[in-house]
């Protein structure tokens, strides 16, 4: 069954807790360089300033030195669930997912309403490839906080890699109804759609993602896919001829194009000489293997 492949979308979105009195911010996406906060006061909250020094290393992406400044946080403030969340999330920067799940687990342990924490160790059960363990987290993130984003996001994933299309069709509408141009949410919904066959609804939804990324030719190819199970092979090719403007050498647009060339010139065959189709020889109308971005 062709799924979106578990781990590719799962990115690692530093979402780290502040402590009181502190202004920092967890690294985004995209986001400029931080620059140097100066922000050397005393917080009793933060003996010797460990979590602050390890945020300032989190978001510079230095996560083996946010590992050492968050232990150094959890040896002179023990008992704060934080600075576990906090290192967890600096592990799974480094791939440490053994480590990263202790942690999160100690979070939760320690404050049994910690929402990041369990949508944290949710992540990292998804990219393990545990998807029942990794939506009962996301089930009790939302059981807590119906409202929490992130913990519907990756739910909606996971019922997506579970072929739940409907499930999955769900939560993206939850996503998208308060964050209308997320790309990545429109064109997982999309692909849930074109799995039930409700092929007007995929392709509103891949034109919506195209166009809050007009050039990366994955979301016309995926499009092009939708109008080819929907009978439209000239807008398909239309699709076709889109990604070769962006990337000429795209060999798989090239050879896709022509066979909808090849088939759209070929001679008509009177009705009377074509024989019926052998269900058991009937193409496959399954999509190719997506890579979602």
């Amino acid at each position: 069954m062709n799924i979106y492949r578990i781990g590719t979308v799962v990115g690692l979105a530093i979402a780290l807790v502040a402590y009181p009195g502190e202004n920092l911010q967890a690294a985004k996406k995209k986001a400029p360089p931080p620059q140097a906060q100066g922000n050397t006061r005393e917080n009793p909250q933060d003996p010797g300033g460990h979590s602050a020094k390890g945020f300032e290393f989190a978001k510079k992406k230095e996560y083996d030195k946010a590992v050492e400044e968050f232990s150094e946080a959890i040896k002179a403030e023990p008992n704060d669930p934080k600075n576990y969340f906090n290192r967890a999330t600096a592990y799974r920067g480094l791939n440490k997912f053994a480590e990263a799940f202790a942690d999160y687990s100690k979070a939760i342990e320690m404050d049994q309403k910690m929402v990041p924490a369990y949508v944290g160790r949710g992540e990292v059960l998804v990219q393990q490839k545990q998807l029942d363990n990794a939506l009962a987290d996301f089930d009790k993130a939302l059981q807590i906080s119906a409202n929490d984003i992130n913990a519907r996001r990756f739910r909606a994933f996971v019922y997506l890699s579970k072929s739940e299309w409907q499930k999955a069709i769900e939560d993206y509408n939850v996503v998208i109804q308060r964050l209308p141009n997320d790309g990545g949410a429109l064109e997982h919904r999309a692909f849930a759609y074109r799995n039930l066959k409700q092929y007007k609804e995929a392709i509103a939804d891949y034109t919506k993602s195209i166009a809050t990324d007009p050039k990366d030719p994955d979301g016309y190819r995926h499009r092009a896919q939708a109008y080819i199970m929907a009978g439209d092979s000239v807008k398909a090719a239309e699709d076709f001829k889109a990604i070769l403007k962006i990337k000429p050498d795209d060999v798989d647009a090239q050879s896709r194009l022509k066979a909808l060339e090849t088939r759209a010139n070929a001679p008509a065959t009177p009705a009377a000489m074509t024989p019926p189709p052998s269900p058991a020889k009937a193409p496959s109308m399954a999509p190719p293997a997506a890579s979602p971005h």
